[in-house]
């Protein structure tokens, strides 16, 4: 089960009390080729691969692991799909969009809903809502500037490790509220700093559309794209008040660390720099 905050300082309070159990504990997981846990998605005790090959330093990078072997969904994937799922509840009516396309998380949500549209964004040579081949299979096209659906057309909107993609972050945000109905809700998770009071900006867009790189160009890995994509943001705190900013009348953080279901940190080194906690954002209209 999630605990929902408002703001950093009950966050922190919880955060902290976890370090020993982080620090410890997922070195002795760390350790191992697989888990044996409960995937709150299978509904069932499961054998998950602790390592995927993604590494923070030289540390595995468990927020891209523990992928349990039924579903295929990894750490952080589950975690959004849980968050999903005790937000929004038994919808099977719910209009719902995930901002990702034929993957196992989209599989997993179109079971609770039916109705759910799965996209990617292919470019800006691209046509919002429009269906493009790529790679062999057909791919719809949607892009956080400037959605397909119209004013308060959808009660979900969920994405996972976009935002810091795209450069104007409180545009794209305002764009998920106009498609929201009211009471509707934006579920996401992103790389998240939670040691940082300010989001950072790595890079701007010149005049003439190069890039100004303010701090050490960063890239992650992206399933459509085998030179990765640019990463514009790191995002702390003040991404809580840009939420409400963009309209959201409601903005929280969400914190899940169990490590039974497979719910751990990204086990960065350096706890004050670089640890992420099993995290997701959520946002109400």
């Amino acid at each position: 089960m999630f605990s929902w905050f408002d703001c950093a300082e009950e966050f922190m309070e919880s955060a902290l009390l976890l370090q020993p159990q982080v620090e410890i504990g997922e070195r002795y997981l760390a350790g191992r080729r697989s888990w044996r846990g409960y995937c709150a998605c299978c509904r069932a005790v499961v054998r998950m691969r602790v390592k995927t090959g993604a590494y923070s330093d030289s540390a595995p990078n468990l927020r891209e692991g523990m992928v349990c072997r039924r579903c295929k969904l990894t750490n952080r994937k589950r975690l959004l799909w849980q968050a999903i799922t005790e937000s929004v509840g038994v919808l099977p009516d719910a209009r719902a969009a995930l901002l990702e396309a034929r993957s196992p998380l989209g599989g997993q949500l179109a079971l609770r809903y039916p109705h759910l549209i799965e996209s990617e964004y292919l470019g800006e040579d691209h046509v919002a809502g429009q269906t493009y081949s790529h790679r062999g299979r057909a791919v719809r096209h949607e892009s956080l500037l400037g959605l397909s659906w119209t004013d308060a057309s959808l009660d979900l909107i969920a994405h996972t490790d976009v935002l810091e993609h795209v450069e104007h972050h409180r545009a794209a945000l305002a764009e998920c509220h106009r498609v929201l109905v009211p009471g509707g809700k934006l579920v996401f998770t992103m790389p998240f700093f939670m040691f940082s009071a300010n989001n950072l900006l790595r890079g701007r867009t010149r005049a003439d559309g190069s890039i100004e790189h303010l701090q050490p160009p960063e890239y992650h890995g992206d399933g459509l794209r085998a030179e990765g994509i640019y990463t514009w943001h790191h995002f702390g705190w003040r991404l809580l008040a840009d939420l409400h900013e963009a309209g959201f009348g409601e903005a929280q953080i969400g914190l899940n660390y169990d490590p039974f279901a497979g719910f751990v940190s990204n086990h960065h080194p350096q706890y004050e720099v670089g640890l992420m906690l099993p995290v997701v954002f959520r946002a109400t209209r």
